[in-house]
């Protein structure tokens, strides 16, 4: 009999008793073999949830943890970045700040560049040179040799030109800015050259040995006038005797006749060293260029006056240095220079034809060569001028048609009546 029909047989109490016992002892024998596979069950199972759970945390922490990991890692990339970021910006603005406006004032004229120094430690800007010579060559009476710059950058600068020395107790400093090699002047009727027929000479064309007078008389000049700035010999007299008595004027004298330098610094001499005539810086000036005159067959040859010239006795030297291997005696009197030996070397210089000449002459290349300056000023010559009448010089050597001093209206109208005066042109002193 199977076990089974056995069971139904139990189920229906149709069992012996033998029969029932064994079977009640097989299903006790099979409810603990029962109950003990599920608590073993239920101990693996829980064994392996608490087992899933635990995989399931880690991988959870693994995860936290990647996850830290990139965020760490985004953060650092960011730092990075930014760190980056604010170099790249710094450095951007540090070059606009410092290095642009450097880089772009190279391309300009530098009023502030330093040119020279002397054994105490003082400084010469580029501007100051320049103007130091500038001035001396084309503006007499108006001699300036130290100008503040105040770099802006990027080409732009803003300047001083200051007086140094007055004799009206006003001292009229010039202020500017110089922008891209533009100048401007908030004063424009400062540092303006003398008009081009200051001295009588103008337009003319003088045969050799022929005085002002005689072609003035002949009505030579340009359509037969007479274009000096100051008129006739008549009407520059009449000028002189209408001047202020207390006045203090820069006069330009025009010489009735050309001299060659010695004879016209032996004519000096009687001025100088005259204790009744008060004429200080003095300024000479010669004759730069001639021209053939067009409509005359003979070598006759008209004057061309550029007015530039020298001082022959400034009253004070120049705070300026320079490279004086380059230029020797560009600046006679330079501060630094005004005592023992020295002084008397350049009296004995400027006296000289032949070293007064060397000295014009290198004044005129100096000024030929600073290109950018010379087109920032509105009324100066041009470099290609300035070397021919460097070169002029050099061969003919100095032959002075006038020269400009200071001096009263007395001290004036005594030199008038000096011989080899043909008239005088004059301005007040500002």
């Amino acid at each position: 009999m199977r076990y089974h029909e056995l069971i139904e047989l139990y189920k229906k109490k149709e069992l012996s008793e033998q029969e029932r016992q064994r079977v009640e002892q097989d299903i006790e024998r099979q409810e603990a073999i029962s109950e003990y596979l599920f608590e073993r069950e239920e101990q693996e199972t829980l064994e392996l949830g608490f087992a899933q759970e635990e995989k399931a945390e880690h991988a959870d922490q693994k995860a936290d943890e990647f996850t830290r990991r990139v965020n760490r890692a985004i953060r650092r990339a960011f730092i990075k970045m930014g760190a980056v970021v604010c170099a790249v910006t710094l450095v951007i603005v540090l070059l606009l700040l410092f290095v642009l406006p450097e880089a772009v004032s190279m391309f300009y004229y530098d009023p502030g560049k330093i040119v020279g120094e002397n054994e105490y430690g003082g400084t010469t800007n580029q501007m100051s040179l320049d103007m130091a010579v500038y001035t001396e060559l084309m503006v007499p009476g108006e001699y300036r040799y130290n100008v503040q710059v105040d770099d802006r950058g990027y080409g732009d600068y803003d300047i001083t030109i200051y007086q140094n020395v007055s004799f009206t107790e006003t001292f009229t400093n010039v202020a500017g800015r110089i922008e891209k090699n533009n100048l401007q002047l908030y004063d424009v009727n400062q540092l303006r050259r003398p008009t081009g027929n200051i001295f009588g000479w103008f337009q003319m064309a003088p045969e050799e040995g022929e005085t002002l007078t005689e072609l003035a008389e002949n009505g030579q000049g340009d359509d037969g006038y007479f274009f000096s700035a100051a008129g006739d010999r008549e009407q520059a007299t009449e000028t002189l005797n209408s001047l202020d008595e207390n006045g203090l004027y820069y006069a330009y004298v025009t010489l009735d006749r050309l001299m060659p330098y010695d004879e016209y610094m032996a004519f000096m001499d009687e001025i100088i060293n005259n204790d009744e005539l008060a004429a200080s810086d003095i300024w000479c000036a010669p004759i730069t260029w001639r021209e053939p005159v067009a409509w005359e067959n003979d070598d006759t040859e008209r004057l061309i006056l550029s007015n530039l010239g020298f001082y022959i006795n400034s009253s004070s030297g120049a705070d300026v240095d320079w490279n004086r291997e380059k230029y020797p005696d560009l600046v006679l009197r330079a501060s630094g220079d005004e005592s023992g030996s020295r002084r008397d070397e350049m009296e004995e210089q400027i006296r000289d034809a032949d070293r007064a000449a060397e000295h014009f002459a290198v004044m005129l290349d100096y000024m030929a060569e600073q290109e950018e300056f010379l087109e920032m000023m509105p009324d100066a010559e041009t470099p290609v001028n300035l070397s021919e009448a460097a070169d002029y010089v050099r061969e003919n050597g100095l032959t002075v048609y006038g020269f400009g001093c200071m001096a009263n209206k007395e001290t004036l109208l005594k030199i008038n009546d000096m011989e080899g005066v043909y008239s005088i042109a004059v301005e007040k002193l500002k």
